[in-house]
């Protein structure tokens, strides 16, 4: 069994098992999908978030909040309560921000509420269906894994967006060599697994947006009132 202590999120990639390789290919879904971006305030969560660069985005301005003091902060809050006001941010960044809370889904409602209308969020998670997530079950091999809280699967995480009004622009999977354990399936996972099965990856990233469609109102039909209905306009004919 893994330790009930409370795990502590990752204050860098390096302390990460193949962290600099997670971040490096995060990195590069992040600059080819960074054009896309645009507005005014980008929102990074907790150091990992941090790390990770969206220079290429027409975003002018960018804002670190942490949970927990760390140097280059801007202001310290709680994910699940965020001292933002309703639709005043153009995007939010949460890398593995979701793996280390014990509430992710109350980080998300209070994403959404925080974003404008068509603005941009970005995911990144560890899959519990990959051999690194299966790999919790083995006692031997659990103490060399990143101490996560949870992990989130890739699918139930795409219904929790889509039910908060989040359409799922982009997704991709990566890391199929159990974050650089068991080597002598590394060729296989690498060369079958993102084409037949990604979602055994054990890394995913997902690029969603906020949507918004308005109701159009339907006009309510008057009842035509028939002539004949009335007192007095029948007809005697002749």
């Amino acid at each position: 069994m893994r330790s009930t202590s409370q795990p502590t999120p990752p204050l860098a990639w390096q302390s990460l098992p193949r962290g600099g390789y997670i971040a490096e290919q995060l990195q590069q879904r992040l600059d080819d999908w960074s054009s896309r971006l645009f507005g005014f305030t980008l929102l990074k969560v907790d150091p990992l978030s941090a790390a990770l660069s969206l220079e290429q985005s027409r975003l002018r301005q960018g804002v670190i909040m942490a949970q927990f003091p760390v140097d280059g902060m801007d202001l310290q809050a709680d994910a699940t309560a965020m001292p933002f006001a309703a639709g005043s941010l153009d995007a939010c960044l949460l890398a593995h921000v979701l793996d280390y809370s014990a509430h992710p889904h109350a980080i998300l409602r209070q994403t959404e509420l925080a974003l404008r209308d068509d603005g941009w969020l970005i995911l990144t998670g560890f899959n519990p269906y990959s051999l690194a997530g299966l790999s919790c079950l083995l006692p031997g091999v659990q103490r060399r894994l990143p101490r996560w809280r949870q992990m989130l699967s890739p699918n139930r995480l795409e219904d929790w967006l889509k039910l908060l009004g989040f359409e799922v622009i982009e997704r991709d999977y990566f890391g199929f060599s159990a974050l650089g354990y068991m080597p002598r399936l590394a060729y296989w996972r690498q060369q079958l697994c993102p084409n037949y099965c990604p979602s055994l990856a054990a890394v995913y990233i997902f690029l969603a947006r906020k949507r918004r469609f308005p109701l159009t109102p339907i006009r309510e039909l008057q009842p035509v009132k028939h002539a004949l209905s009335q007192p007095g306009m029948a007809r005697q004919l002749k």
